[in-house]
Order: structure tokens, then C-alpha cells, then sequence
């Protein structure tokens, strides 16, 4: 080390110590904010064509930026909310045994004929049979019950989050523009490559979020036919929560079918149990097929096995967020490390 490098790093050790504890204590302080600033980053750059094409038509970008994030929040947040307030009044009605649907007395009637069937056909003491269906039903009360308790604890958080996903959205919208110049100053990639990488960045982000969007309709569609057709269920209701629930890989939208046909099968309807239940399978068939299947079939040529395994892993590590997380980094590999690499070896000649 020569003397001047040693005087450099003394007269500069308690200023590189000092940035060094205020980039690690910021970092800290962002970490719980991390996933959804990536995923607010993620929408923006999947809604950043709609944004430039208002902005086109002549619209200011702050008023295109403001259209575009409203319509997010409305469509996001208004089903849900309809959801909840019709969900709720259910489940109120089912408790207060004001449904003669869902009343427990008459569902717990309907099970037990058929447990008796099945005592009689097969020398069982039904009751025996019925003690362990209310087993079987205390438990799973309790572990509802628990589920709707933790969700209930973790509402606050939610806000929180979808409040920080949806301003990194529109943060990133607004400043899209500082944030090119921030990387073409950053990353010194040639004008052609840097182009390629931005748009290969948009491009990934539009696959991966239309993707989970047209296969949680595709799935939601399914089973909302299946329960108008089968007559099971608020269509609304089924609707949503298949939509939701589509986008947890593997599982998908098929308990709410399954849900259904055993609902169906209770009310003696045995054709229309067995086709709900068909119908179920499918669902969840096409779930783990065109989810991987959409989102490799982009220019990059991501795997379908790989897509399919970056849409379990970003899941299993970052929950829901990972659903979109996990096939954008697949997307990336696959498409910016030849850009990367192309920019390196131009560079090393």
C-alpha cells in the first residue's frame, strides 16, 4: 500500500466508517418494506405503457400517473371490499342460524343420513360415526377459527403494506424518467444495451403480471361457470375468492370447487357434486400448467421448468409477493445476462 493510499484511508476512516452506519442503519430500517417496494417497482413497470400512451395522447404524466394508480386502487380494493362486507353478512346469518342454507343443524342433518347409510351398510354403530364428524368438525372450526384470527391480527400489516406497495408504484410511475438517468449514470451500459435492459425490465414485468392476472381469470371463470351452472354458491363470492386464491401455486383456485361440490353432494345433488368436483381438478390441473407455460413464452425463452420452479421458490421465501418476484428474476436471467455479457466483452475490446 503506498503512503498515499495509507493517508487517504486514515484521513478519510471515521467519514467511511460513518457512511458505512448510516447506509447499514437505513437499510435496517427499510428492511420490512423491501418486498413491497420490489413489488410496487414490479407494477409500475408492467403499467408503464399505459402511462406513456395517455401520455402520448397528450396527457401530462403527472395526470396519466394519477388515472392509471386511481384505477389500480378501485379495482383492487373494491371487489375485496364488496367481498368482505357480503362474506361477512354470511357468515353472521350462518352462526345466528338465520340461513336455511348454511344453518349447521341442517347441514349436520344432511351428513348424518349419510353417515347412517354407511353404518348400516357396513354394521357400524352411526353413533360412533357421529362422534368422530363432530371431532372432525371442532377441529377444523378451531383451525378456521385460528386462520381468520392470525388474518384478523395481520389486518394492520396489510394496510401498511398494500398502503407502501401502492405509493412505490406511483413513486415509481411519477419518476421514472430521474430513475433512467439515475442508471444510465450508475451502470454506464452502451445507449443500445441500456435501452435492451429497459425494455427487457418493462417487458418481464408486464409478462409476469398479466400472466398471474389471466390465469387467475381463467381459473376463476371456471369454477364461477361450474357453480352457476351447478347452482352452488354466490357467483360474486366464487368469483373473487377463486380469482385470490389463484394466485397461491400448486393449491390454486380448487378448494373453492372442491368446497363447492362437497356443498352440492350435501344437498343430495349427486351429478352436479360430480361435476363440481371435475371441474375442480381441471382448474388445478391449468393452474400449474399455464402459469409456467404464459410466462415462458416470452421473447427471453425462460424454461417452462424453471418458471415453474421460480413461482414455487419466490413463494416459499417471499409469500404472495414471490408469485411475481420469482418469475422476474427467471425472465432476468434468461434475457439480461447476454445483454450483460455482450456489454463486457465490447468493453474488454
Amino acid at each position: 500500500m503506498t503512503k498515499l493510499t495509507s493517508n487517504l484511508i486514515y484521513k478519510n476512516f471515521f467519514k467511511i466508517i460513518t457512511a458505512i452506519l448510516i447506509i447499514t442503519a437505513f437499510i435496517f430500517v427499510m428492511s420490512p418494506f423491501i418486498i413491497p417496494l420490489l413489488f410496487g417497482g414490479i407494477l409500475a413497470s408492467a403499467f408503464s405503457p399505459y402511462v406513456n400512451y395517455f401520455y402520448r395522447k397528450g396527457i401530462s404524466r403527472q395526470i396519466s400517473v394519477f388515472i392509471i394508480s386511481f384505477l389500480f386502487v378501485i379495482l383492487g380494493l373494491g371487489p375485496a371490499t364488496i367481498v368482505m362486507i357480503r362474506v361477512t353478512k354470511i357468515v353472521t346469518k350462518f352462526f345466528n342460524g338465520e340461513s336455511p342454507i348454511m344453518n349447521q343443524n341442517i347441514i349436520k342433518g344432511k351428513v348424518y343420513i349419510v353417515l347412517d347409510k354407511f353404518a348400516h351398510l357396513n354394521n357400524i354403530d352411526p353413533n360412533e360415526l357421529h362422534e368422530k364428524f363432530n371431532s372432525i368438525i371442532n377441529s377444523i372450526a378451531s383451525w378456521i377459527l385460528k386462520i381468520i384470527s392470525n388474518i384478523v391480527s395481520e389486518i394492520p400489516n396489510i394496510v401498511m403494506l398494500s398502503i407502501v406497495t401502492v405509493l412505490a408504484f406511483y413513486f415509481f410511475l411519477i419518476e421514472e424518467v430521474h430513475i433512467r438517468k439515475w442508471f444510465n449514470r450508475s451502470f454506464y451500459f452502451s445507449n443500445k444495451n441500456g435501452d435492451k435492459i429497459i425494455s427487457l425490465v418493462n417487458t418481464s414485468c408486464h409478462i409476469v403480471f398479466f400472466t398471474n392476472g389471466i390465469t387467475g381469470l381463467i381459473q376463476a371463470s371456471m369454477i364461477t361457470a361450474g357453480a352457476y351452472f351447478c347452482n352452488s354458491g354466490d357467483v360474486f363470492i366464487v368469483f373473487v375468492f377463486t380469482f385470490f386464491l389463484s394466485f397461491i401455486p400448486v393449491i390454486g383456485a380448487s378448494p373453492v370447487g372442491l368446497l363447492l361440490a362437497a356443498s352440492t353432494f350435501l344437498d343430495g345433488r349427486v351429478e352436479a357434486g360430480i361435476a363440481m368436483t371435475i371441474i375442480s381438478l381441471v382448474t388445478g390441473i391449468a393452474d400449474n400448467l399455464i402459469r409456467p407455460y404464459l410466462t415462458s413464452g416470452s421473447k427471453n425463452q425462460s424454461p417452462v421448468f424453471a418458471s415453474f420452479l421460480s413461482i414455487l421458490g419466490g413463494v416459499y421465501f417471499m409469500g404472495l409477493p414471490g408469485l411475481f418476484i420469482g418469475p422476474m428474476i427467471a425472465l432476468l436471467i434468461y434475457g439480461a445476462l447476454p445483454i450483460i455479457l455482450d456489454e463486457y466483452t465490447n468493453s474488454v475490446r
